[in-house]
């Protein structure tokens, strides 16, 4: 058949079914609005996210990750500054700056992770070696080192970095041999998750972070430096006890942060030292996989086979793919149980929708297979009968391959574009 009058049958077969009845054209003007009202909707709520003027610059001339017992290291989570020149600077600064400390952060346990807030709880210890400009200064306005130095990622905020450093042995600096003060607490709080990425959940990694900074407005970026001690931090024995969540690695810098406010002072906005040591995680592939993904491939297997049932059963063939969607309503809520209200759409989002529409022509095909058998079992002549029931075969069994061909492919597209 010509293109041509191909398209006058399909025009000639809707009329037909226009003039079937009323009913007809209110579905057909019904998709219509609702085509537009959706189209609407999507435009009107899809907005995108406005950055700040706040920043972090990295400026450690040192900045390396540690692996834990993998071949995988941990990533830092943060992009490093665009501009090289402006992190050059910085390091060079840092020759010149007056009031210099070294930090060094040993985590020995991470737990209580909830990706709901999110947060996560971490016991461990943290030390500080800072030179005599930062003694005198704090000896000139009666200040302790592990109350000025605060992390700012801590949830119970009111209640102040007094309650999660608590110093080991004297609460005093120790003189070293080197010129230089040293003092070790231990801490205990709950933390912030100021970055999380879940786009490719269920196979997500997640950075769980401790982030310092100078609690007292008059130390900035000019006058006070804070240096990772990167030879002595590290991680303990229990960082890996965290339930489903494997650690891959840790990482340590320091940062400029730069505020977009002068904090009252009638100046430009200011920047401070900030160190920021992280501990990276990951699930587990092989458990993901079980876990959520293959009662997904379970239940998309029967709509795979659903056109491998007889003609004749089509009451079951018009069942199948409304069970196999309430089915998949429920394991996808079940997979975004422990997540957070993401303002996109995770890979296994995009996999079940792809499970939808393909769930979706099922329940089309079958639809259209019921018409076409109830016709074929009125035609009188056998021969054009078994002909018309051979033709509705060819289209069940092209089905499968067609499920799997296309299901294949869009995965594929979900996971690598993004």
């Amino acid at each position: 058949m010509l293109p041509g009058n191909r398209l006058e049958h399909v025009w000639e077969r809707l009329k037909q079914w226009l003039h079937r009845g009323t009913w007809n054209w209110v579905a057909l003007v019904l998709i219509l609005v609702s085509l537009l009202l959706v189209a609407t909707t999507m435009l009107s709520i899809d907005t995108t996210a406005r950055s700040t003027a706040d920043r972090l610059s990295l400026t450690s001339a040192r900045n390396t990750l540690q692996p834990i017992r993998t071949d995988q290291p941990g990533r830092l989570q943060r992009a490093a500054a665009a501009d090289a020149r402006e992190q050059q600077a910085d390091r060079e600064s840092l020759k010149q700056t007056a009031m210099q400390m070294a930090v060094g952060v040993y985590a020995m346990n991470n737990y209580g992770l909830d990706l709901k807030v999110p947060s996560f709880q971490s016991t461990g210890y943290i030390w500080f070696k800072w030179n005599q400009a930062v003694q005198d200064y704090f000896q000139q306005r009666d200040l302790k080192v592990w109350r000025v130095i605060a992390p700012i990622n801590l949830l119970s905020i009111p209640n102040g970095a007094g309650t999660v450093f608590q110093p080991i042995g004297e609460d005093k600096p120790v003189l070293m041999a080197d010129g230089n003060y040293y003092q070790l607490v231990a801490y205990k709080g709950e933390f912030y998750i100021d970055r999380g990425d879940f786009s490719r959940h269920p196979f997500p990694e997640v950075s769980l972070p401790m982030i310092l900074e100078a609690d007292d407005i008059n130390l900035d970026f000019r006058d006070f430096r804070m240096r990772p001690d990167l030879q002595g931090s590290g991680v303990g024995e229990f960082i890996s006890t965290n339930s489903s969540w494997l650690a891959t690695g840790w990482s340590m810098a320091e940062y400029r942060h730069h505020y977009a406010t002068d904090f009252g002072f009638d100046s430009s906005a200011s920047d401070y030292s900030q160190l920021i040591f992280d501990v990276n995680y990951r699930t587990s592939a092989w458990t993901s996989f079980w876990k959520l993904l293959a009662p997904l491939l379970i239940v998309m297997a029967m709509v795979v086979a659903s056109t491998k049932l007889e003609s004749s059963l089509w009451e079951v063939r018009l069942t199948l793919p409304v069970t196999v969607l309430l089915t998949l309503v429920f394991l996808q809520q079940s997979s975004n149980a422990e997540l957070p209200d993401l303002p996109y759409l995770t890979f296994i989002d995009e996999v079940f929708v792809v499970a939808y529409l393909l769930t979706l022509g099922s329940f089309g095909l079958m639809l259209w297979g019921c018409r076409r058998y109830f016709k074929a079992m009125q035609i009188e002549s056998e021969a054009e009968r078994k002909e018309a029931l051979r033709r509705l075969d060819l289209s069940d069994d092209a089905w499968p391959s067609a499920v799997i061909l296309v299901g294949m492919v869009a995965v594929a597209a979900c996971w690598f574009i993004r």
